[in-house]
């Protein structure tokens, strides 16, 4: 089957499309020897013609302007990913009085502690300034901030207060002394695994990425259904027999090891074909 002529990359006009290594970059390059090329389309009044499209806006919520964006398109993958906020996913979700026994981490409601929304809002400042708010009027975490606490009790009450702030069990997959965080990456049919190890709790943002072999949870590909993703990330661990979701991301990163680059991209990039017609 005839590859489409172009796919089209939808992103924000803020959003440093090209400003950090992103697994997409990497895809692009591997569709172009494929004979796909690839279209960055940060306007959405004017969007370049393609018979496919890509939502790869950063940000947690898509603001309606991109949403419609994907309508000017034949077939747009992550089109129905609009609203990536824990609240809307997260099954470790934690509240006052709900018993909880155990551990506890405090997270933004938004993906990336939510420094990509004051980004684009322009509020943003230096981390140490935001930290130095008051829990209940903290609007982001800086990246790895994630305060682990002893139980709901020890959680400051300005937290409970906040709506940027979710507050989730503490389920940390653990390897002897170290931290163990798995991704699933995939597109369309194709799909690969990785894990991230660390001495930290916050693992996905202090940690090395590993090659694993791992099958991937049926509950994991039931959410991926759920919320429509046709490309991503999920982040997750598997704590006495329960699968944790922590995170789930429309716009991966890329790894910092070469050659997991090529094993994902070799991995990956044929899903494409999943999508043409």
């Amino acid at each position: 089957m005839a590859l489409p002529s172009t796919i089209a990359i939808l992103a924000h006009r803020q959003d440093g499309f090209w400003g950090r290594p992103r697994l997409i970059h990497l895809l692009m390059a591997r569709w172009e020897e494929m004979g796909l090329k690839s279209a960055v389309v940060t306007d959405p009044e004017h969007p370049v013609p393609a018979e496919l499209a890509l939502l790869h806006v950063s940000l947690t919520v898509v603001p309606e302007e991109y949403r419609d964006l994907t309508d000017r398109y034949p077939r747009t993958l992550n089109g129905a990913v609009n609203d990536l906020r824990k609240r809307g996913f997260s099954r470790l979700l934690v509240e006052p009085g709900d018993g909880h026994p155990g551990p506890v981490i405090v997270k933004t409601d938004w993906n990336a502690g939510g420094v990509r929304e004051l980004r684009v809002a322009k509020w943003w400042r230096p981390a140490r300034l935001e930290a130095a708010r008051p829990w209940s009027s903290r609007r982001a975490l800086p990246e790895g901030d994630y305060r682990v606490y002893p139980s709901v009790d020890d959680v400051p009450r300005g937290v409970w207060r906040n709506p940027n702030l979710v507050v989730e069990r503490f389920l940390a997959e653990r390897q002897g002394g170290r931290y163990l965080c798995r991704h699933w990456l995939f597109l369309g049919s194709r799909e690969i695994t990785r894990r991230t190890v660390s001495s930290e709790p916050s693992v996905k943002f202090r940690g090395v990425m590993e090659r694993t072999a791992d099958p991937v949870p049926a509950e994991l590909r039931r959410v991926r259904a759920e919320m429509g993703f046709d490309y991503g990330k999920f982040d997750y661990g598997i704590v006495d027999g329960e699968v944790a979701l922590y995170d789930v991301n429309r716009t991966p990163g890329a790894a910092a090891d070469p050659r997991l680059h090529d094993e994902t991209i070799d991995a990956l990039a044929p899903g494409i074909r999943d999508y043409l017609t």
